[in-house]
């Protein structure tokens, strides 16, 4: 009876001990069959000769923009132009009151007697230099006073441009004020004049591109009010120094705007092209856009024929293909078959 329980225990014991291996082996064959090389096309990648491009996006200004006004209180007598005509370099925009310049200029004729009669006694020597002296400032001071209430009875034109603001009527009186404009610029004055012709097109280029950018600079220039449409313009100026916020330096570009078309405010954007260089290309569908991210990736292949999962950047493109600047002229890519893959993965490349 005990050697019948042996030969039971023994029995069920065998039996336990294959189930375990089966169940080992099974897991085995399932990671060799994870493991499989995945089926993959693959490219070459192609070094091509490209024109680099910059593209920044800006915002359109007027070239001049000045607050007219005057810089002693008093009444707007007369304003000359309706708001948004064009006033040319040198036109009386607006006239002030003119009481303490009329009464300058009495004090001014009075004093020039003086001193008239204080010469001719200087001649004869008649009267001390130090008279003379004192009567001759206070003549030359009434000539200086004079000419500044000229300049603020009479507000001038210093560029032809448009009249795109005023600010105070005809009758009310002006004072120096300063306000906050809706584009949050302290202003202040009688009339806002703008040069709308040329334009000027405002962007911030990076520290890493400044190297690039010179004066004179062509740029192509497309608002979105008329994507259609380019216009050239011309690098005028680059800030000698960067925003410590952004790293970056405004560069102000100059457009035609003929027929005025073109207004201060729009969005556009502007692009710049570089000499002509060499780039590695790959075709476009080598790369995977990871989902749920902007990221972007393709699989190098190795030697092995396993991949590498390379995060990339998408530079110029040309006929369906697209540059790559982190890889090399001798590298091969999968093209096909990328969507069963993962870093490290194995390949059999299909023919």
């Amino acid at each position: 009876m005990q050697t019948k329980r042996t030969i039971l225990y023994a029995t069920c014991f065998a039996i336990l001990l294959m189930g375990g291996c089966s169940k080992k082996t099974g897991s085995n064959n399932a990671e060799i069959n994870e493991k499989k090389a995945v089926m993959a096309t693959v490219k070459e990648v192609v070094e091509m000769e490209y024109t680099p491009v910059l593209n920044f996006t800006g915002t359109a200004e007027a070239n001049k923009e000045v607050n007219l006004g005057s810089a002693i209180p008093g009444r707007v007598e007369r304003i000359n132009f309706p708001k948004g005509s064009f006033v040319s370099k040198g036109a009386v925009i607006a006239e002030m009151s003119d009481e303490m310049l009329i009464q300058a200029q009495i004090e001014l004729e009075a004093i020039r007697k003086d001193f008239e009669r204080i010469s001719r006694l200087k001649e004869k020597g008649s009267v001390s230099v130090m008279d003379y002296d004192h009567i001759k400032a206070k003549f030359e001071a009434s000539q200086t006073k004079v000419e500044m209430l000229k300049k603020n009875t009479s507000i001038i034109a210093p560029f032809g441009g448009v009249l795109v603001d005023i600010m105070v009527n005809e009758g009310e009186n002006y004072s120096f004020v300063p306000s906050v404009s809706p584009d949050l610029k302290v202003k202040s004055g009688i009339a806002t004049l703008m040069q709308l012709n040329p334009l000027k097109v405002k962007i911030e280029i990076n520290e890493k591109e400044l190297n690039a950018i010179r004066k004179g600079q062509t740029v192509e220039v497309i608002f979105d009010a008329y994507p259609g449409e380019s216009v050239s313009g011309k690098i005028a100026h680059i800030s000698p120094i960067l925003s410590p916020l952004t790293r970056t330096s405004t560069v102000e570009v100059v457009i035609p705007n003929n027929g005025s078309k073109l207004k201060p405010g729009m969005f556009c954007r502007a692009s710049i092209e570089m000499p002509a260089a060499k780039g590695i290309f790959v075709p476009i569908n080598a790369i995977h856009r990871q989902q749920g991210t902007g990221e972007d990736f393709v699989y190098v292949v190795n030697t092995d024929n396993t991949v590498t999962r390379t995060r990339v950047t998408r530079g110029e493109s040309q006929n369906e293909l697209i540059r790559i600047p982190e890889l090399d002229k001798s590298a091969v890519v999968v093209i096909d078959g990328k969507n069963k893959l993962e870093d490290g993965a194995k390949i059999e490349i299909v023919k």
